[in-house]
């Protein structure tokens, strides 16, 4: 704290104590503080609630949100979700519009190594807040189309894919992942 507003608390005490006015000086920068930090987090999260839909509700055109447990995610109105028997890790599908995007989530899921270029685009993305690799091949119909996160909750991983969609499967399977949302 600078001497000068100290300075200018002790001129307004009849005693002239100083340290009153270091006090003083103090406790108002510390509400100030917590003022700033009130209003960081409010800002966050406003932002949260205009960009994100709300826990069961509906988005783009009629879009409902179908859990997984471990993650969701939203799709056109009559997908359906259906979990499947793993060995080592959570696996299941979604399926709807005669797509089927099968998943993987734990420490063994499959990071799309085999989608390369110039066969594949390959672009790192934020899902969530999430880092995530996105991968489809430049010939549809041909390959894989799926999202990779490496790391979701402590050494899980997330892999969803689809495989030989047609180029307008392939954009509403991107959109798709483009809505995963983890608890």
């Amino acid at each position: 704290m600078g001497l000068l507003r100290a300075s200018v608390y002790q001129a307004r005490l009849p005693s002239g104590n100083l340290q009153a006015a270091k006090s003083m000086a103090y406790t108002r920068v510390q509400r100030l503080k917590v003022n700033q930090l009130a209003l960081l987090v409010l800002n966050a999260t406003l932002l949260l609630a205009v960009g994100l839909p709300a826990r069961g509700k509906t988005l783009d055109d009629g879009w409902l949100k179908l859990e997984a447990g471990a993650f969701s995610l939203y799709a056109p109105s009559g997908w359906e979700f259906h979990k499947k028997q793993g060995v080592d890790s959570y696996v299941g599908e979604f399926s709807g519009d005669g797509i089927v995007l099968k998943f993987d989530y734990g420490r063994y899921s499959s990071d799309l190594r085999d989608a390369v270029e110039p066969k594949y685009v390959v672009s790192q993305e934020k899902v969530d807040g999430h880092k995530s690799k996105i991968v489809y091949p430049r010939a549809s119909g041909h390959g894989i189309t799926g999202i990779y996160f490496s790391k979701v909750v402590g050494s899980d991983k997330l892999c969803l894919w689809g495989q030989d969609l047609t180029e307008s499967q392939r954009e509403l399977a991107l959109k798709v992942f483009r809505t995963i949302r983890f608890p």
